[in-house]
This record gives structure tokens, C-alpha cells and sequence, in this order.
């Protein structure tokens, strides 16, 4: 098994598959664009024979002994899990691509090749139901890391949980000691010791193997109605039919009040044809603000607020977008600042009957993933926009502040509550979903389906969301929406070196990095020779090419073959990665309407939260083919230094690229604190799936007193947060540790 190369390029018939080199790739210009070699398995092409990797599905015999490991490895519910279960998402009986049919009870099909490739028997002993890893670790920590009776061998559980654990009460084994035991895995660590560094304790203990849902690459973005902006603002005049009525604008106000002078890099095509850079002009005078423009009007109609968006894009940008104006956001040439995004979804929602055809509709300009509030707090990652940091942090709400290199937690901070502000501004316009804490629609929890979908009964539509891009673009291949084009934008321009609009750019915390589970190996086994060097053997296994690739895109059966029996493989930035068969890509589609997620976790038993790097060029060959080339976009300005985004190097120049470690290596008496003192905050601003974040009502009621809090007003706000909460102690706290990391 050889190691997964921190260079992510191809060795002679290996595939290297972690993905640790994606940034640097990018950014000297490895390759954007992807390709794709999409023959079935056994039909061989041109392409496909000129690129190839060897099967090496084979039995391990570096243990002759077959041991037994009681392992509990799942994620959340029973979709999720290493075995089929009955009354799960699965359809079972399942056929699976590799001649098994698969029922109840069943491994799936990745764990039952990781058993034969390694020679091993699972226990498995996860926990049925909805049932957190957080909360099913806190159950393996009170039973004395007992199952069905059964000591645990291997489980997973929260990053910070497993530190704090391994450090208090020894209970975890430390994988630093047997790395020599692991060569993957060591070289892994060795060659990016950053990641080392953050997965480490206090003492430099390495108590888990990281999960990474990719890795150095971009997560999170806006996604669009390409077709409704091209519709309104693209051909020598506005359409006809707009609404001539008036509409309410009147709450939000302009974030850049005194103008903008600026000169923004972007590429130099805005498709993903794109080879280079160039330079656009933004400037505008405080009075020029088209916020303030349609603020000022009279009376503002959908028809008059599209024909001054149109007027102010062709005065502020002269020639730059010609009659293509819809170019100022989408593609490759977007230089648009949040007031321009509010104004076009001003136009957007006044001209509803217009853009759907259906005369009593609704658009929702913007709206969250979901009601739970784990997806409504994708609308302040949406606060970066407003040139806010921390965001979209990997740890709580911190960022590395510019100037100082100290952390800060963005929600103590004035340019924070003054973002919320902002968002309620939004809300109060309808710009942002109604009642997005509580509304639930068509019974259900998830907007993009009833906002996206279409169909003949359907009156309110979707406009943008932030999230996944594959997941969601997906819907582009089954809506019922003629035309629908719902696509990827790159982030809105914001300078976020100080604050003065002079230096606008394409920037984004939303960056692939260590996630905040992983697995680990229960130090009771430790003197059990035989399980032990199984647990060691596994979760190095994850860490080789062949064990990488099993886990990432399944057992060989579903990869696409070349004449000769070799994966064919292609470009994905500028490394080589597998190529999905068509066989496996139909199934996906049918099984799970495209969505590669719900597709590898319910059937093949993938890309579960444990020790390994999850390979994105999976997920490149999911996404819509309307999707693509948006996307393809997002890849070019990463690789030529458009879109700048926070990294895992050591040595910025700027700390706003310096990203914030997923753990950070408290040691026991922080923790300790960590866990007692900050009840408030962590209930005011809680993700749990079945609660609100108070700052949500914030943004749909204004400032007040909510769940006995006082925010009313934004002096009250910050004062509450950082004193009474006692968020400027944690902190402290946190730099205290973050201090730490730097030196470890």
C-alpha cells in the first residue's frame, strides 16, 4: 500500500488520492478545468487507455491471524451506517454493482471489501436510531467505552471531544506512539505538519486520525437563477412584461454609503475558457450607490428598479459588460459588492409573475438550506459578504485578525452585530426567507426541493442559497422548471485588509480543512497485541492509495475500466483521480437522484466521517452538467489568484489567509472551563438541529430581548456577548492554546 502523496500528483500506475496540495496547485496553474473519460467499465477509448491506474483490490496478509474489532462507525442515523438496516433510506433488497444483492444486515459494500482487503471481522456494534456521534461518544465515555456488552476497539467521535478525553483520563490510545507502526499515516503527518499540528493535544499527542471532507479546496458558495439575471438584465433594452406596480424598498440601506474606488482582479474571460487574469475599474460616488438610487425613487416599480440597475451597471462600468450585464455577477468576470446583489434581488422578487410565468408567485431572494437551525446558520456565512471574517470559520466563529495574529471570535466584534443589522435590514424587504426559524413548507424541512423544483401547483420560487455545490446544483437535472439554470457565483468583492473599500477582491473562509470528527483507537486494547496491530493496520489503511480510493469512490467494481482490466482515471486540478462508470453514475441517478452524498452513504457505505481524506474528484463528476462549467469558473479563479481563500501554509504574508485550526490544544484546566463556563453563549449561538439560534430571531424581529437575552440594540448586543456571556474570557482561552499550536 503506498502512501497518499502530499502532492496529489499520479505515481508510475498508482493513484495518489489525498488532497492536501489542492490550493498550491491551484495557484500555479496545475490546471482548473477538469475532464472527464466517462466509457463503461470494460470499453475502452483513446482517452481513457492514455491514463490509467492498476485495480489492486487484494487480501492483506500482513496479520496471519483473522481478529475481531468491535467497531462503532456510522454517522447520525441509520442511513448512515456500515450495514444495510431495515426501514433505512436504502431500497432493499439492493443489487450492487459488484453481483452482490444485498439485505437487512448486510455490510455494504465498502466494509465488506475493507474486511477481505484487510483480512479482519467487524463487530459491529454502532448505535441504531438518530444518534449523534457527539452524543453516542459521551454514552461510550460513561459506559466505559462499552457496547452490547462489548468493549469498543475502534470508534469515532468529536475532534475536541477525543482531545479532551485522551488528555484528562488517558482513555484513548496515542497514535503518535505507534506511527512507525502506521507508514501512511506517518507520512501523511510528516509531510503536512500542519495538520499534525491540529490534531494534536497540549503535549503533542495524537489522539485521532482526522476525518477531511476534502481538502484545500473551496466548500461553501452562493448558487444562483443564471437564467433570471440573464432574463432581467442582458439585450440592448429591458424586456417587457416587468411589473409596473411599486414595491417596498425602503429598509435596506447602503453598505457602501460613500462609494467605492477600486480596481478588482478577475479572469479574463468570464467562462471557464478563461487562461489569465485582467483588471476591472469599480468606482462609484456615494450618490451613485444604486441602493441609494432606488431608495430615492419616488416611487420604484419592478420595471423601474430593473431599468436602473441596468442604466447604473452601464454608467459605473462604461463598455466592460456591454449588453451582457448579467456579467457583473455570473462567471468569471463578477466584480459585484453586496449592495449590487441587494439591488438585483430587489428586481428579482418585484418581477415575480415576470421571471416564472406564474401570475400569483413568490421568489424568495435568499434562502437557508433548511429550517433546522445547523442550516439556517448558513445565512451568516452569507455575512461575509459584508467583508466579515469568521464566518465560516473551521473553529466556533474565530479568525486570525490581520494586524495582530491573534484569533478573534466574530461575534463579539461591532462589524458582527452591525452584519446582523444588515440581514434584518434584508429580511424586513422579504430579500431573506420569512420565518425561517419556524416555516416549514410542503412538510417538509428542505427549501431547495419546493423552491427549486417546480411543478404545476408550485408559487413560491428560489433565487440563491449558499451551500454545497453538488448537492444542490443537482436539482438542475430534475426540476420541472423549463430553463432553470441554478449555478455557482463567485463571492462577492469586499476589502478585507482595512475596511476602506480601496482594495475590493474575491475572498472566502469557506475552505476545505480537518473536519471536526474522526476515529480512534480505545487505549484498553492496547495489550492486545493482535488488536491492536488490526486498529493500527485499518486506520493506516484509510491512508493508502487503495484504501483512500475504496472510501472516496468504492470497491473497483464501480470505477470505470480500460481494455486491459486498469481504472481509467482523469484530470481533476491537475491530479489524476478515478473515473466513475457509467453503470455507477446511472445508479446514482436512479437510486439517489444524483445525489452523490445519499448515493455513497445509504448504499456503498462511503465517505463516512472517519480517519481519511475524502477525494473530490468524486464529487466533480456528480455535479449537473448545467452546473459544471459555473463551477469550472470557481476552479480557474482559485488556480489563477482571483479567488483568494484562508490555507494551511505557515508563512503568509497576510493573516487573512491564515486559517483557524479545526482543534486547538487545550489543555485540562481550559477544558475543564471550556466545558462549564460558557453555557449561555453556547445556547444563545447553538447549531442543534431542534433549537433556534437567538441571533436568528434577531434577524427577523430587529434588536430586543429574546430567550431573556438582552439584544436590544447593538451596544446592548455586544455587551451581553462578550461580558455577560463571557466571550472575551474564552477568547483568552483560546489564544492561550492557539499560542501553543503555533509553537507545537
Amino acid at each position: 500500500m503506498d502512501y497518499i502523496g502530499g502532492n496529489l500528483q499520479m505515481k508510475s500506475k498508482n493513484l495518489l488520492t489525498s488532497v492536501l496540495a489542492i490550493a498550491s496547485l491551484a495557484l500555479t496553474a496545475c490546471g482548473g478545468s477538469t475532464s472527464s473519460t466517462t466509457s463503461t467499465a470494460g470499453t475502452s477509448s483513446a482517452a481513457a487507455d492514455s491514463s490509467t491506474t492498476t485495480s489492486t483490490e487484494t487480501t492483506s496478509s500482513s496479520t496471519a491471524e483473522k481478529v475481531t474489532l468491535n467497531m462503532s462507525v456510522y454517522y447520525d442515523n441509520n442511513d448512515r451506517h456500515m450495514k444495510f438496516i431495515e426501514g433505512a433510506a436504502a431500497k432493499l433488497p439492493y443489487s450492487s454493482l459488484d453481483g452482490t444483492t444485498y439485505k437487512a444486515d448486510d455490510f455494504k459494500p465498502v466494509w465488506k471489501a475493507i474486511q477481505k482487503n484487510l483480512n479482519f471481522t467487524i463487530n459491529d456494534v454502532s448505535p441504531t436510531g438518530k444518534v449523534s456521534i457527539k452524543d453516542n461518544f459521551s454514552t461510550l465515555v460513561s459506559s466505559g467505552f462499552k457496547a452490547n456488552d462489548v468493549v469498543v476497539d475502534i470508534a469515532q467521535g468529536n475532534s475536541d471531544q477525543i482531545l479532551s478525553e485522551g488528555t484528562t483520563n488517558g482513555t484513548i490510545l496515542d497514535l503518535n506512539a505507534h506511527l512507525n507502526e502506521m507508514p501512511n499515516f506517518k507520512k501523511f503527518l510528516n509531510d503536512n505538519p500542519a495538520v499534525k499540528k491540529t490534531i494534536s493535544s497540549a503535549d503533542g499527542k495524537v489522539y485521532y486520525a482526522p476525518y477531511f471532507d476534502g481538502f484545500d479546496d473551496i466548500e461553501r458558495m452562493i448558487m444562483v437563477r443564471q437564467d433570471w439575471v440573464e432574463k432581467l438584465l442582458d439585450g440592448e433594452t429591458a424586456p417587457t412584461g416587468l411589473n409596473t406596480t411599486a414595491v417596498d424598498t425602503s429598509h435596506y440601506t447602503p453598505f457602501y454609503s460613500n462609494g467605492v474606488t477600486s480596481t478588482v482582479k478577475v479572469l479574463n474571460k468570464a467562462d471557464d475558457t478563461a487562461d489569465g487574469t485582467a483588471t476591472i475599474n469599480k468606482t462609484y460616488t456615494a450618490a451613485q450607490n444604486i441602493i441609494k438610487q432606488m431608495n430615492d425613487a419616488s416611487s420604484l416599480t419592478g420595471a423601474s428598479a430593473v431599468q436602473m440597475l441596468r442604466d447604473y451597471i452601464d454608467a459605473v462600468y462604461g463598455s466592460t459588460y456591454g449588453t451582457k450585464r448579467s456579467e457583473l455577477f455570473v462567471g468569471g468576470k463578477a466584480v459585484y459588492d453586496i449592495d449590487e446583489l441587494v439591488a438585483l434581488m430587489r428586481c428579482v422578487k418585484a418581477n415575480a409573475a415576470f421571471l416564472t410565468g406564474v401570475a400569483d408567485a413568490e421568489i424568495i431572494p435568499l434562502f437557508p438550506r433548511a429550517q433546522t437551525s445547523d442550516r439556517t446558520t448558513d445565512l451568516y456565512r452569507f455575512l461575509q459578504f459584508f467583508g466579515i471574517r469568521g464566518t465560516e470559520s473551521r473553529k466556533e466563529w474565530m479568525y486570525v485578525d490581520n494586524t495582530t495574529g491573534k484569533l478573534v471570535d466574530a461575534r463579539g466584534t461591532e462589524a458582527f452585530a452591525n452584519g446582523i443589522e444588515k440581514l434584518h435590514e434584508m429580511y424586513q424587504e422579504g430579500l431573506i426567507m420569512q420565518n425561517f426559524t419556524t416555516a416549514k413548507i410542503n412538510d417538509g424541512t428542505d427549501y431547495r426541493g419546493p423552491f427549486l423544483s417546480g411543478g404545476d401547483d408550485a408559487k413560491q420560487f428560489g433565487f440563491a442559497t449558499y451551500d454545497y455545490n453538488q448537492t444542490t446544483t443537482i436539482i438542475n437535472d430534475t426540476t420541472k422548471i423549463k430553463g432553470m439554470e441554478f449555478v455557482s457565483l463567485l463571492p462577492a468583492v469586499a476589502d478585507w485588509d482595512d475596511g476602506n473599500a480601496g482594495n475590493l477582491t474575491h475572498y472566502t473562509e469557506s475552505w476545505r480543512s480537518v473536519k471536526p470528527q474522526g476515529w480512534f483507537i480505545n487505549n484498553a486494547i492496547a495489550s492486545n497485541t493482535a488488536k491492536l496491530a488490526k486498529c493500527l493496520e485499518l486506520v493506516d489503511y484509510l491512508y493508502s492509495e487503495e484504501g483512500n480510493r475504496v472510501m472516496s469512490y468504492g470497491p473497483d467494481a464501480y470505477l470505470a475500466k480500460n481494455k486491459d482490466g486498469s481504472i481509467q482515471t482523469t484530470d481533476y486540478q491537475g491530479k489524476q483521480v478515478p473515473v466513475l462508470s457509467d453503470d455507477c453514475k446511472a445508479e446514482l441517478k436512479t437510486l439517489a437522484s444524483g445525489n452523490y452524498t445519499n448515493y455513497y452513504r445509504y448504499y456503498l457505505g462511503a465517505t463516512l466521517p472517519v480517519g481519511y481524506v475524502k477525494e473530490q474528484g468524486m464529487e466533480y463528476q456528480c455535479v449537473s452538467k448545467k452546473a459544471q462549467p459555473a463551477l469550472n469558473v470557481i476552479n480557474k479563479a482559485i488556480q489563477y489568484g482571483v479567488l483568494d481563500h484562508v490555507n494551511h501554509k505557515s508563512d503568509n504574508a497576510k493573516h487573512v489567509n491564515d486559517i483557524v485550526p479545526t482543534t486547538l490544544p487545550f489543555n485540562d484546566a481550559e477544558n475543564t472551563t471550556l466545558g462549564s463556563s460558557f453555557t449561555d453563549l453556547n445556547t444563545s449561538f447553538t447549531s442543534d438541529k431542534k433549537k433556534i439560534m437567538t441571533i436568528s430571531k434577531v434577524v427577523e424581529g430587529g434588536w430586543g430581548t429574546y430567550d431573556t437575552y438582552d439584544y436590544s440594540s447593538k451596544t446592548a448586543y455586544l455587551n451581553t456577548v462578550n461580558n455577560t456571556f463571557k466571550l472575551t474570557q474564552m477568547v483568552t482561552l483560546y489564544n492561550d492554546a492557539y499560542t501553543r499550536f503555533l509553537a507545537l
